[in-house]
């Protein structure tokens, strides 16, 4: 008896483990698979009340050059190929496509605007899948912005009014 009970016992806390695990893997597809040019200009402007108030910023992608990941400055929302971008960021997932210590979707602060504090980490954001929308990239053990500096954000390209 007191072994069925604990094989049960054990059995319940395998289910709750799969479950959460099962669940965090979900929310990160799901957050990958409902990605839109709509859904990243609205964490953007999120980003820059809550986060970045007054400031105007960037969206940068992922490409891949000479085979390895860096942050391409989008110059066009209209004509960006998102979907490129999507298929890239699963291919270095769960292929070796592109490695690199590189965000797949960053946010950098335009110059211009109010001053920051550098300490802070909010000049530059990177997309997290688990928290579905930008974060400072400093903020999070797990991101990096770029191994290559990118170009450089202007006030002409950004993506918040």
């Amino acid at each position: 008896m007191a072994r069925r009970l604990a094989i049960g016992c054990l059995g319940i806390v395998l289910l709750i483990l799969a479950g959460g695990i099962g669940y965090d893997y979900l929310s990160r597809y799901l957050s990958w698979a409902n990605l839109s040019k709509e859904e990243l200009v609205a964490s953007a402007r999120w980003y820059v009340r809550e986060r970045a108030p007054g400031q105007k910023v960037c969206l940068y992608a992922v490409t891949c050059e000479r085979g390895r990941a860096r942050l391409a400055l989008v110059k066009d929302l209209r004509t960006w190929d998102l979907e490129a971008a999507r298929q890239l960021t699963w291919d270095r997932r769960f292929g070796d496509a592109c490695p690199g210590q590189t965000a797949n979707f960053a946010l950098a602060v335009a110059p211009g605007g109010p001053e920051l504090d550098p300490a802070d980490g909010t000049d530059r954001a990177v997309w997290s899948f688990y928290l579905d929308r930008f974060a400072p990239y400093r903020t999070h053990s797990f991101a990096a912005f770029s191994e290559r500096e990118p170009e450089a954000c202007t006030r002409a390209h950004v993506v918040t009014p």
